[in-house]
């Protein structure tokens, strides 16, 4: 897919086209970029329009290091079974093979990414926090930086929290590592509208979703 300019990537073309991205050029990613992430991020809606979340950035890297160890301490409880046996990722099926092998190798390299921006915010407020996180997605992919939203660092608040300043009564929701991809940028695949909708009654389905194709209108917004 030829990376277009923000000006020139569509909303629609990025919805179509930003996916999990875990593998990163060691690039610095410049603080003019970066500001325009979290400017987009912040444009989300936000309930009573109480804007309580806070952004995070992290660069420094003894302190991207110390993220690392911890994010790999979960995926060692969490994967252990791939960590063990790394030939154990080769025998899952297709699909599986590459989100589990893309997730041990952001977990073993996340230190290398070179920003590090944590979502952060009141315990309760998610519902404000996720939708401004996916407008730092979506910038990500108008910019041509990739990211994912990771969570390996929950659990590890009383190593992170006092290592970042953060306060006892701040949480820190979404861990997103950004940097340039060696991935492509997309496109998503998924499957049909019509396994995840219906109509009126939970389960029923909806007779114009069942109609389409099964692979959605993605032409009609990506061209590769």
């Amino acid at each position: 897919m030829e990376l277009k300019s923000p000006d020139e990537t569509g909303l629609f073309e990025a919805l179509y086209s930003t996916r999990a991205l875990r593998r990163f050029k060691p690039d610095p990613v410049p603080d003019e970029v970066l500001f325009q992430v979290i400017d987009a991020a912040i444009r989300a809606p936000a309930g009573s329009n109480q804007q309580v979340w806070h952004f995070l950035v992290v660069r420094d890297e003894a302190k991207r290091k110390a993220i690392g160890e911890a994010y790999w301490q979960t995926w060692t409880s969490y994967g252990k079974q791939y960590v063990d046996d790394p030939s154990a990722i080769d025998r899952l099926p297709r699909q599986m093979r590459l989100v589990v092998r893309s997730t041990d190798h952001l977990a073993r390299h996340i230190a290398e990414v070179p920003v590090h921006l944590f979502v952060c915010g009141p315990a309760q407020a998610a519902g404000t926090i996720y939708p401004a996180v996916q407008n730092a997605l979506l910038a990500c992919r108008g910019l041509g930086l990739g990211s994912v939203v990771t969570a390996f660092h929950r659990g590890h608040d009383a190593t992170l929290k006092p290592l970042l300043g953060v306060p006892d009564d701040v949480t820190l929701h979404a861990l997103l590592p950004i940097g340039y991809p060696e991935d492509k940028i997309g496109p998503v695949g998924r499957r049909p509208v019509k396994k995840h909708a219906s109509l009126d009654t939970y389960g029923e389905p909806w007779p114009f979703a069942e109609s389409q194709p099964d692979e959605g209108w993605h032409e009609r917004w990506v061209h590769e």
